[in-house]
């Protein structure tokens, strides 16, 4: 075998190979852009529950604010009103139960405040 022959073998081994590896290369260069594609998706989707998440955090600090920002009756002068107005403590208590009944779930009044808020920003 002349060296002219083994220098034509050796470039189209080469040449081979440098095809596999390019159709090899090019499979993956096509996963990672469907990847990407997904990969966008899935961050406009976290963007948009963050966007979501700080809206309702912000609702809730207004809610907050509001609720913290009413008088609350010590206990002490709680206890003073029962003797002052004669009636009992279980008498008292189911009297501003009755005219608090709409917090008797704290969790419905949150939900039903954030509905409100969420409707008037609307």
């Amino acid at each position: 075998m002349n060296l002219t022959a083994l220098l034509t073998v050796m470039t189209d081994v080469l040449i081979g190979v440098t095809l596999i590896y390019c159709i090899v290369l090019e499979r993956r260069i096509r996963a990672f852009r469907q990847q990407e594609t997904t990969f966008r998706s899935l961050m406009g989707d976290v963007a948009e529950s963050t966007r979501e998440a700080h809206g309702a955090v912000s609702s809730l600090r207004r809610l907050l604010d509001e609720v913290g920002n009413r008088k609350v009756q010590p206990l002490a002068e709680t206890r003073g009103s029962f003797s002052a107005t004669g009636q009992s403590p279980s008498a008292h208590a189911s009297a501003a139960s009755a005219e608090h009944s709409h917090f008797q779930n704290p969790v419905s009044a949150l939900a039903l405040r954030l509905a409100a808020l969420r409707q008037t920003q609307a």
